[in-house]
C-alpha cells in the first residue's frame, strides 16, 4: 500500500455530555490537502483539557492547534517520531503560557494523543488518559498507556504494600500522572516503532469520556458492523447509556481503504 494506493476515510464526532463546558478539542489534516499529506503526512489529534471553567478549553485549543501549525512547517526531512517528540513538547509550552490570565496564574492542563500516517505506516504520541486504538479483523488493541496513578497503585499491589481491593477503591486512582500544561512533561507514551497499516485497517482515537464508558467489547462489535458513520454511532451508545455524569467525549476513526 504506497501513497497512489492508499486512501483514508476519517469519521468524528463530539458531544458535552452532561458537563457545563465542552473542554475537549480535536484536530485533524483536511483530506483534500493532498500535497501536503503526500509531503508530511496525515496527523490527527484529540485533547482533553482540565481546569474548569473555560480553562481546560484554552489548555486542549492551545495543544491542538499548535500540533496542527508544526505539522504544516514540519520540514520534510525531519523523522515522524522525532517530529512528534518535538511538537509534544513545543505544545506543551504553549499550554503552561496559556495558565497566565490577567496576570493571574490558574490551574490548568490538557491531555494529548496523536497519530501521523505516511503512506502505510501508522506513528503515535500521547500524554494522560485519552485513548489510541488499532482496529484490524475484528479485534481492537489499545496502543497507549493510560498516565493514572491506578498504574502505581499496581505496582504498590505487586509488591505487597496493598491489597488489590485497597487500590481499587483508592480516591486517588484516576489522577493523571502526566499530562500537558506542566514545567515538564513526566511521562511521555509512544510507538517504539511504526505500525504497518493495511487496508481494512482502522485507527480510534479518543477522550475517556468514550473509552471509559463503551466496553471493548461494545467498541469490538460496533466497529465490526456497517455504520454510515461510526463515529458518530459511538457518540451515540455513549448517551444511550445515560450517564449521571457524562463527561465530555470525543472521538476520531481514520480508516484505511482502497
Amino acid at each position: 500500500m504506497n501513497a497512489a494506493e492508499k486512501s483514508l476515510v476519517v469519521f468524528q464526532a463530539q458531544h458535552q455530555g452532561t458537563r457545563e463546558y465542552q473542554e475537549d478539542a480535536l484536530g485533524v489534516t483536511s483530506l483534500d490537502d493532498v500535497e501536503l499529506i503526500n509531503q508530511k503526512g496525515y496527523l490527527a489529534a484529540i485533547a482533553d483539557g482540565m481546569g474548569g471553567l473555560s480553562h481546560g478549553s484554552r489548555a486542549s485549543h492551545a495543544a491542538i492547534d499548535r500540533f496542527l501549525k508544526e505539522h504544516r512547517e514540519r520540514p520534510q526531512e525531519e523523522p515522524a517520531a522525532a517530529f512528534l517528540q518535538r511538537t509534544l513538547r513545543i505544545a506543551n509550552v504553549s499550554v503552561f503560557d496559556k495558565a497566565f490570565i490577567d496576570g493571574q496564574e490558574v490551574e490548568l492542563g490538557t491531555t494529548l494523543v496523536a497519530i501521523l500516517i505516511e503512506t502505510d505506516k501508522l506513528h503515535w504520541i500521547s500524554v494522560g488518559d485519552s485513548h489510541i486504538f488499532h482496529f484490524r479483523e475484528g479485534r481492537l488493541q489499545q496502543l497507549n498507556t493510560e498516565h493514572v496513578y491506578a498504574n502505581q497503585l499496581k505496582m504498590q499491589v505487586k509488591n505487597g504494600e496493598m491489597t488489590a481491593a485497597e487500590a481499587q477503591v483508592h480516591p486517588e486512582r484516576d489522577h493523571l500522572t502526566s499530562y500537558l500544561g506542566l514545567p515538564e512533561i513526566p511521562e511521555i507514551n509512544h510507538g517504539q516503532e511504526p505500525l504497518q497499516l493495511k487496508l481494512g485497517d482502522r485507527v480510534i482515537l479518543c477522550s475517556d469520556g468514550l473509552s471509559g464508558v463503551l466496553t471493548r467489547e461494545e467498541m469490538e462489535a460496533l466497529l465490526s458492523g456497517h455504520h454510515h458513520d461510526p463515529a458518530t454511532e459511538m457518540i451515540r451508545q455513549v448517551l444511550a447509556k445515560q450517564k449521571r455524569h457524562q463527561d465530555n467525549v470525543t472521538v476520531i476513526i481514520v480508516e484505511c481503504t482502497a
